[in-house]
Formats: structure tokens, C-alpha cells, sequence
């Protein structure tokens, strides 16, 4: 999870705001140009795809789990 908290505080997002259970949309509140650049973080850094836009507001644990599906 320090890697995925490091790239959202790079986004500006609070280190106070982020825990397991924090959504993307309902509690990060990543504006559109956040959310973009989150996207393409994920796909550079960790090499996974992720649709952030989709309907489902993905938790931080459910990140982590992608990528840990991704690297393996």
C-alpha cells in the first residue's frame, strides 16, 4: 500500500485521507485530471490497466490487489 500512498500523495491527496477502505471517487475526490493521471501512474509504474471511470469506485485495497495480480 506505500507505493499506491506515495503515488496519491503525489496527486495531492492527504496522507490522512488514505486508508484501505478509501474509494477513489466517493472519498478521494480525485478531480478529472487526477483521475487521469492516477490511471496512467498505475499503467507506468506497476503495469496495470484500470478503468477508473468505470461505474465500480474502486477501494485502495482493491488497487492493491490488481496490482498484486499484475505482477505475479
Amino acid at each position: 500500500m506505500s507505493e499506491l500512498r506515495g503515488l496519491l500523495a503525489e496527486l495531492g491527496v492527504e496522507e490522512s485521507d488514505i486508508d484501505a477502505d478509501s474509494r477513489i471517487r466517493a472519498h478521494l475526490a480525485l478531480d478529472s485530471t487526477e483521475t487521469v493521471e492516477l490511471e496512467a501512474a498505475l499503467r507506468a509504474r506497476f503495469g496495470v490497466v484500470v478503468d477508473l471511470w468505470d461505474k465500480h469506485d474502486y477501494s485502495l485495497s482493491e488497487l492493491e490487489e490488481r496490482i498484486a495480480r499484475a505482477r505475479e
